[in-house]
């Protein structure tokens, strides 16, 4: 599968900081989403080393291995933990939910249940999840150590 990042600065090396960590998303589609100048990049990855989101929970013992993944979802989400498996496999949104959280924060759970996700694909021994935003589908791959796969594309 071919999928595509764009960065506003080059990509030297990945680390495990920032927001989603050692997480890229990429697309199928290259797509641009700063004002400013960006770097677009390409990844070659088999399908078989990318898990849906919809499919974590089907894997063998996958609420044991997810458990500490699931009680983090319950802490900033203000959920149980039926509720907070929902969010991790996309079949729930925190949009969706009548929680005590203002949008502004709901923005910043959101986008830290898509590295909860990405977390648990990695946990489960997948590269990367497939996810669903605002954008259509995203793709959360785990590039620390693989940043020779990186290819460079002019858009």
């Amino acid at each position: 599968m071919e999928l595509f990042h764009t960065s506003a600065n080059k990509i030297e090396k990945i680390t495990t900081s920032g927001r989603y960590g050692q997480f890229l998303c990429f697309s199928e589609n290259i797509y641009e989403m700063s004002a400013c100048e960006t770097v677009g990049y390409k990844i070659d990855i088999e399908d078989e080393k990318i898990i849906d989101a919809g499919d974590l929970f089907y894997a063998e013992n996958s609420n044991e291995i997810l458990s500490g993944l699931i009680a983090d979802v319950c802490e900033i989400a203000h959920v149980d933990s039926d509720t907070a498996m929902e969010l991790i496999d996309g079949s729930e949104s925190i949009w969706n939910l009548d929680v005590d959280i203002d949008n502004e924060d709901k923005a910043e759970i959101d986008w830290d249940i898509q590295h909860i996700s990405a977390k648990a694909a990695n946990l489960l021994g997948y590269r990367g999840v497939s996810v669903r935003d605002e954008q259509g589908t995203c793709y959360m791959i785990d590039m620390l150590g693989f940043e020779n796969e990186l290819q460079e594309v002019a858009e």
